[in-house]
């Protein structure tokens, strides 16, 4: 019981929205780097260099989404009514959507005649987005702000969300079950698993991925069916969130071998 005590509590400390995606974003990206070319390194280490390594890189649009680039915080999700299960029929409002950023970036990143802050920032965007697209509550429902509405309990009562529960106290249980190094060797494990399987390119394709995890029984999130949540939710899901930052590294790596690479 006191063990139990104090994982909740550890959880209940740790609400903070960016939790997962501090360090999911960040292994995304430092897993892609490794991955990457010699070509789509020599293209990728000047627009990094600020920030001393792409993981960092990658953390910044989360940093200036609620300051000074208010009006990027749309292009973080895409959310999608119960009645339309297909990304690739989404469409996006007028403020902008995941999948539409990801590819407007993309574009900034392939144009030679940008300016190198442009496609500084178009980098770190795309390695961030491409993080947000793996993360199963980023592809929710607009009429909870994918699942941040979704109110829910630990089982001592203390709230929670379910966004909250997805972004980072699925990843805070499993470091304090077996420590901070247990998610880098397996996500690590994962990659050289999966980098054996051919590998959709499509945003819209991952992002569907992650609508159908969503969707899935045992998240519980259709129907707002989950109301309490256990550290047997939490472990039973451990599997999905290494998959999806091993994928989403994998992925993003793919995306920069692949480009056209001009430098200005």
């Amino acid at each position: 019981m006191k063990k139990e005590l104090v994982i909740i509590l550890l959880l209940i400390f740790s609400l903070d929205a960016n939790a997962w995606w501090d360090k999911g974003h960040k292994i995304v990206c430092d897993e892609a780097y490794k991955l990457l070319t010699l070509k789509a390194k020599e293209f990728v280490d000047p627009l990094i260099q600020e920030h001393g390594s792409f993981g960092v890189a990658c953390l910044w649009p989360d940093w200036v989404k609620n300051g000074d680039r208010k009006d990027t915080r749309n292009w973080h999700y895409i959310n999608l009514p119960d009645s339309e299960q297909n990304t690739y029929k989404a469409s996006c409002p007028e403020n902008g959507c995941l999948i539409d950023a990801f590819h407007k970036q993309m574009k900034i990143l392939n144009d030679p005649n940008k300016t190198a802050s442009k496609r500084a920032e178009a980098l770190w965007f795309v390695g961030h987005f491409v993080g947000d697209v793996h993360q199963p509550m980023h592809v929710g429902y607009p009429e909870d702000k994918g699942g941040n509405d979704h109110k829910l309990k630990f089982s001592d009562k203390t709230l929670t969300n379910m966004h909250s529960v997805w972004d980072g106290q699925i990843i805070e249980h499993m470091d304090f079950l077996y420590g901070e190094e247990y998610l880098y060797n397996n996500v690590s494990i994962k990659i050289d698993k999966f980098l054996k399987n051919p590998q959709s390119s499509e945003f819209e394709s991952w992002a569907q991925e992650s609508r159908d995890i969503a969707m899935q029984q045992s998240v519980g999130y259709r129907n707002n069916e989950l109301e309490i949540v256990t550290k047997e939710y939490m472990e039973r899901h451990f599997e999905i969130v290494q998959e999806r930052i091993a994928l989403g590294a994998i992925r993003l790596s793919n995306t920069l071998n692949t480009m056209n690479i001009e430098s200005n």
